[in-house]
């Protein structure tokens, strides 16, 4: 699928039941997870394991454009969204 992120939105917290992988075309991104972030720039991959909780946060001065594919595990929701779960590592913090 491909995605367009106007600068600073967030997509909510939510985990797959297989792999995501990412391409990023245009703009920036930061992954949080709840042991770090993944900061991304154009034309960087990141694969993300099942079961992982994650946001995803449009950083940088222009929207983010990407590319995505979740594999997912057919018995399951492709995405399960969570109201409540471990507290992310966040993308404002330094490092």
């Amino acid at each position: 699928m491909s995605a367009y992120i106007p600068s600073g939105l967030t997509s909510r917290v939510h985990t797959h039941s297989r792999v995501e992988g990412f391409f990023v075309v245009d703009g920036d991104q930061c992954l949080e997870t709840s042991s770090r972030t993944y900061k991304m720039s154009m034309g960087k991959i990141l694969v993300i394991p099942a079961g992982v909780m994650m946001r995803l946060v449009a950083t940088g001065s222009k929207p983010r454009r990407a590319l995505a594919v979740i594999v997912y595990d057919a018995t399951q929701p492709p995405t399960t969204r969570l109201e409540d779960g471990p507290e992310l590592v966040s993308c404002k913090q330094p490092g």
